[in-house]
């Protein structure tokens, strides 16, 4: 059975334990990973074995192999990563035999492709069996149900009106919506005890500093070591909480940096992880200048950072940060 990734919610139960994901939202593809690996999570999945395109010749022995569990006993995932080309005949033969007689084994086929056709044969047999998922292009209506969702963590009252501004700041455009809430997340949940109503959103959203925080994620891709302290030092100043929010954005470059160095086709691991077109070049040239040692201290220093805002360990926060980014110049 298809159904669209807004209504996954609907379809999730009563699946089998296949599922072809597809189409041209990232951040909804991502999303519906998430969804579906939890769900496993309570069918007893949590093994996970993962193939990549030139990994493919190996699926039929793979699933062979494991027929009958894994070493431990244990039910398996075995996530197909396609992220070129057509659909191989690899991918399509697995519709050929009964896979659904494989209870302990769970497949997720997460294609790039943005466009399918069910007339055939292997794609009417995958109908039957599996789950698909289209995560294609959200209709206006359909992105505020999505931002509703995802604003879970702030109150019920005034959910709407922040759904409604984050669209309309971003329509159309997930990514930028998927940052804008992991952004609020900081300001939102990190500082309970200062709970914030709808203005202190409103303003933090609109007019919080005359930088937007994703421009010191272009500084310090780029090596502007001095635009991005000043960028600090204006954020500081707008936004007393922006500590968090600061951390959360050197540890998404570092860590991206990291695991994407470490990936065949790090461009696609950049994509597939939500970084805008426009950035990715900027991350190759971060990552490039940067070896695993490099961005293996600054993650232990980003812990160390962490500590400093809470005032668990004698070192001033502010200091430290910039100290950070001076670390991180690749020029």
């Amino acid at each position: 059975m298809k159904c669209e990734a807004i209504n996954l919610g609907k379809f999730l139960d009563k699946s089998s334990n296949i599922f072809f994901i597809f189409g041209s939202e990232i951040i909804l593809k991502n999303h519906v990973r998430s969804r579906i690996l939890e769900k496993l999570k309570t069918r007893n999945f949590e093994e996970k074995i993962v193939l990549n395109d030139e990994d493919f010749n190996d699926i039929k022995s793979t699933i062979a192999a494991n027929a009958g569990g894994s070493l431990f006993g244990s039910n398996i995932i075995l996530e197909l990563k396609h992220g070129s080309g057509k659909i191989p005949e690899t991918i399509t033969s697995i519709f050929n035999e009964d896979i659904n007689n494989y209870k302990n084994i769970s497949i997720i086929i997460n294609t790039h492709i943005e466009k399918l056709s069910l007339s055939s044969n292997w794609a009417k047999k995958m109908d039957q069996s599996s789950l698909i998922v289209e995560c294609k292009k959200l209709k206006s209506f359909e992105e505020q149900i999505w931002l509703k969702k995802n604003l879970n963590f702030i109150p019920q009252d005034y959910r709407s009106d922040i759904a409604k501004l984050l669209s309309d700041m971003n329509s159309g455009n997930l990514v930028a919506q998927q940052n804008e809430i992991e952004l609020l997340k900081l300001l939102y949940l990190r500082n309970q005890e200062n709970a914030k109503d709808i203005d202190d959103i409103r303003n933090h959203m609109v007019n919080s500093s005359e930088f937007s925080p994703f421009e010191l994620e272009d500084a310090i891709l780029q090596g502007r070591t001095s635009k991005a302290i000043e960028i600090i030092k204006s954020l500081r100043k707008a936004d007393s909480y922006s500590g968090p929010l600061l951390i959360w954005i050197i540890s998404k470059i570092t860590t991206l940096a990291f695991l994407a160095s470490r990936e065949a086709k790090p461009q696609l691991f950049l994509k597939n992880n939500g970084v805008w077109q426009s950035k990715i070049n900027d991350y190759m040239s971060f990552i490039k200048k940067q070896s695993d040692n490099d961005l293996d201290i600054m993650q232990r220093n980003i812990y160390d950072l962490e500590l400093a805002l809470k005032g668990m360990i004698k070192k001033d926060f502010w200091l430290e940060l910039e100290s950070m980014i001076c670390r991180l110049d690749v020029n």
